[in-house]
């Protein structure tokens, strides 16, 4: 777990002010697992884009080639930096599928000859790209005036994700994307020439963005939250303070638990004991950071331990996870 710098100060009430607690809060990073579980072990990973012969497939957009080379693009070069290599340790290949969409993709033996032409271990297999076409959600009057009106475009958009193993001989995961995407376009007049050529200009870059979306959906993601520390007049709880602010936790455990065994004030051996449970979360020991809140509790119902226990069975449940994710296949 990983702490910010930036600590704030707030007193509880005003009449408590003189005798304590202060509270502090400070923002920590928590890893979460990934929404899509994805393994990479196999190495040599490339990217395929499937392309069609749109002969016959009754006018409908299926895997426009420019957008989705920007979709695999962008999904390349995001999992690069999330593997800690470089783009061009990732390829990506065109290959085509003739008329039916998805339909080769099933086939094991048309894997393997992806896999023999190119020597790909770990194959992401890009499908099935499909945007409809431009719907007209809103027109109204900007707030800018003038004679401006927000136009508020929408478009339907939907891709399969396929990642085959070849070490594993299966697909190791499959999602997909299927959401709609929305423009706010300002214009002095609702002209479906001049909305379409400028958001027609942004789908490339909008490709690409969903692409690295994607992608990082694949691995598990830091997520800044708060987390509280109380504290009281004394030199102890002065040094118990700097040594969280240095993130220097086992320290700062040292000191908070000397606290409770040497201070009588059993309202003080609360808050201590809620610190140690913040220190222990912070060192990964969730079940002993429990184990603290409930001894806190027996002394003194400190508001924020219902709180902090529902967010410790939240942590407990994310830790298995990504446990789960590490031990797969």
């Amino acid at each position: 777990m990983r702490c910010l710098y930036r600590i704030f100060f707030l007193l509880l009430l005003g009449g408590m002010a003189a005798c304590g607690p202060v509270i502090h809060l400070i923002d920590v990073d928590v890893k979460l697992p990934a929404q899509h579980s994805v393994h990479f072990e196999s190495g040599n990973i490339a990217v395929f884009n499937a392309l069609y012969d749109t002969t016959g497939l009754m006018g409908t957009v299926w895997n426009d080639s420019l957008l989705i080379n920007k979709v695999a693009q962008g999904f390349r070069d995001r999992l690069a930096a999330e593997l800690s290599l470089y783009p061009e340790e990732i390829p990506i290949y065109n290959h085509f599928c003739g008329q039916t969409p998805g339909g080769t993709l099933e086939d094991k033996e048309y894997i393997y000859s992806l896999s023999d032409q190119t020597g790909a271990r770990f194959l992401i297999l890009i499908d099935s790209l499909r945007h409809g076409d431009f719907e007209y959600v809103n027109t109204m009057l900007a707030p800018a005036g003038d004679g401006y009106r927000s136009i508020y475009v929408s478009k339907p958009w939907q891709m399969v994700f396929r990642f085959f193993d070849m070490d594993a001989d299966k697909f190791t995961a499959h999602f997909s994307f299927n959401d709609t995407l929305f423009w706010n376009i300002l214009a002095r007049e609702r002209d479906s020439t001049l909305v379409h050529r400028r958001i027609n200009a942004s789908l490339h870059e909008t490709a690409e963005y969903l692409g690295s979306a994607m992608a990082k959906m694949t691995q598990p993601q830091w997520e800044t939250q708060e987390r509280a520390l109380f504290s009281f007049s004394g030199s102890q709880w002065y040094k118990a303070l700097d040594h969280a602010y240095m993130f220097e936790w086992e320290e700062a455990q040292t000191v908070w638990l000397a606290l409770t065994q040497e201070i009588k004030n059993y309202r003080k051996i609360a808050y201590a004991a809620y610190n140690l449970a913040v220190a222990s979360e912070m060192m990964g020991q969730i079940d002993l950071a429990k184990e603290w809140l409930e001894l806190s509790r027996s002394y003194v119902d400190i508001p924020e331990i219902r709180h902090y226990l529902q967010m410790l069975d939240e942590r407990k449940q994310q830790q298995r996870g990504i446990l789960l994710q590490l031990r797969d296949d």
